[in-house]
């Protein structure tokens, strides 16, 4: 079916650390606890990976609705109209899938310290075209947190070493390898893949990445949750998954200067201001950017399929004869050839949008 937009319909997934509770405030939603789907998967294409759990159907994979109320997945979307979605020259290049993976996450605590081959790695070794590069656009945190972000090895050790902790799970050593990095709302950070990092507890975050579910688990057990055999080790063993690690060490200054990125303006109207926060200078999977709106207009032209998420303010979209309602939280798909789509504000009223490009 061709249509010009679609709404994503909330994905959560069952992941190895409890979380969530903002998710649902996020999207403007009742009040809810935190539990074991601290994620929401907004737009992807991929099967969450799970092992040691009990299996749920398609979990992972993005539906979508449309405004006549037929509901989808986005994966059976893009294969059935691959042009129309994506795009000729994306068809062409990648195939009907979409390029990236992005979700909303929920820490309550902090997540167990882990890493993610790059895509060099999973080519040669995993028979993957995909590592897993991620993005993360901070949007809030919990109250009475002092947020932060580990991120790379502060205090280096051997890989012999990193075996002997791994295996031994000697968390008091590990714990010794890193040093906190404070997190601020709006900063734009990117993992590499082989470098060790875990996020903080009580943050709420935008994630971008290349679409796979490849993840090296190094602690076992935090907070009462128990990482399964199965989720540590990709079904490898750890002296395979030794080989993926970035073991150089950085001072968490080397670390902001290599990892946090600075939004680069790309166009500035009298209604519209759009940046950059990542782009082809850190990957070729995936862009996002910042939409500013300050009264109404149409939104800058693409030629690739786009996800759009409200960040803030309000508004309206109207698109190929059909309107919604834009509020913090609602997220939509945006064909790559659909018709040309407008933003209206109500008088003195402000509008974020987080959009991301294949």
């Amino acid at each position: 079916m061709l249509a010009p937009f679609w709404e994503i319909l909330p994905a959560r997934v069952r992941r190895n650390y409890h979380g969530g509770a903002l998710l649902s405030a996020f999207n403007g939603g009742a009040a809810e606890r935190d539990g074991d789907c601290p994620e929401d998967w907004i737009a992807s294409a991929v099967v969450a990976r799970n092992p040691g759990m009990p299996p749920v159907p398609d979990e992972g994979l993005t539906r979508v609705r449309s405004a006549h109320g037929e509901i989808r997945l986005l994966a059976s979307l893009l294969e059935a109209e691959p042009a129309y979605y994506l795009g000729e020259s994306h068809w062409h290049k990648r195939g009907a899938e979409l390029g990236f993976l992005a979700k909303l996450l929920d820490s309550s605590m902090r997540l167990h310290v882990q890493a993610h081959p790059s895509a060099a790695f999973s080519q040669k070794h995993l028979n993957s075209r995909y590592g897993k590069f991620e993005s993360y656009v901070i949007l809030g945190f919990r109250e009475g947190v002092s947020p932060y972000l580990r991120l790379g090895f502060q205090h280096a050790p051997s890989p012999q070493t990193w075996r002997r902790i791994i295996e031994n799970q000697d968390i008091a050593a590990m714990d010794a390898c890193f040093d906190p990095i404070p997190l601020n709302i709006g900063e734009i950070w990117i993992v590499p893949g082989g470098m060790p990092h875990a996020i903080g507890e009580g943050v709420l975050m935008l994630e971008v990445m290349e679409p796979s579910d490849w993840v090296v688990r190094c602690e076992f057990s935090r907070n009462g949750v128990v990482v399964p055999p199965e989720g540590r080790f990709m079904g490898r063993d750890l002296d395979f998954c030794l080989r993926i690690f970035d073991y150089t060490q950085y001072s968490v200054e080397e670390v902001r200067q290599r990892c946090q990125l600075q939004p680069a303006l790309l166009e500035a109207a009298d209604y519209l201001t759009v940046e950059e926060l990542v782009g082809r200078a850190h990957t070729d999977c995936f862009s996002v950017r910042r939409y500013r709106f300050s009264g109404g207009g149409p939104l800058p032209d693409s030629s690739s399929i786009r996800l759009l998420l409200v960040v803030s303010g309000e508004g309206t979209l109207a698109c190929g004869g059909q309107e919604t309602p834009l509020r913090r939280g609602r997220r939509f798909i945006l064909p790559a050839n659909g018709p040309r789509a407008e933003v209206s504000l109500p008088t003195g009223a402000s509008l974020e949008l987080l959009v991301c490009h294949p």
